[in-house]
């Protein structure tokens, strides 16, 4: 079954990646799917499992208040946009049921053609993050016929840099932010 079957691409995906979310609970959390039909991707060699390049790290830095927007990327390993498709997860269910509020938002699907490669992208959202989201575990799901790549994403709290708040957490007198600017431009001149 693929989304091309279906004339409106998000209900398409929708129910091929919800009974492919039943099959991969049923392999006990295994997500390493590949399913390969042996075709040929005209132009580009055999086809291929995407693989996610976007995010590079498994935690993302957020301040809580603030807005942040994520970005997951992967190579289709298909020369079509309608082979591959790609979501956002929050604790393994989808963004729409988890956020009904619209705090956190999918972006839509953009395709891009970098070095030969079909890639494509999604941004999730944040208007502001809360306390409740770095206890989630947010996922980039990308699959096509060939198989499927994902990854788990958490949020930490992004720490105040010392430079700036100072052992006294802001609340200095005026020597403390002389002595960091005094310290600050002579190592520069050192290295």
């Amino acid at each position: 079954m693929t989304t091309k079957t279906f004339r409106n691409h998000q209900i398409g995906q929708k129910i091929l990646w919800s009974s492919v979310m039943s099959l991969l609970m049923l392999l006990n959390g295994y997500v390493t799917a590949h399913i390969s039909d042996g075709a040929k991707d005209r132009g580009s060699g055999r086809y291929g499992a995407p693989k996610i390049t976007l995010p590079a790290s498994t935690t993302i830095n957020a301040e809580p208040g603030k807005s942040l927007e994520l970005t997951c990327q992967a190579t289709t390993g298909y020369s079509d946009k309608f082979s591959t498709i790609i979501y956002w997860l929050a604790n393994q269910q989808f963004i729409e049921d988890v956020f009904e509020d619209g705090r956190v938002k999918e972006g839509r699907e953009v395709f891009l053609a970098k070095n030969g490669k079909m890639l494509i992208q999604k941004r999730l959202k944040f208007t502001k993050v809360t306390p409740e989201d770095f206890k989630t575990n947010f996922t980039c799901a990308v699959m096509n016929p060939s198989g499927s790549s994902v990854k788990n994403i958490t949020l930490v709290r992004k720490k105040e840099s010392l430079s700036k708040t100072g052992p006294c957490r802001g609340n200095c007198s005026g020597n403390w932010r002389l002595i960091h600017k005094l310290t600050t431009a002579t190592q520069g001149k050192i290295q």
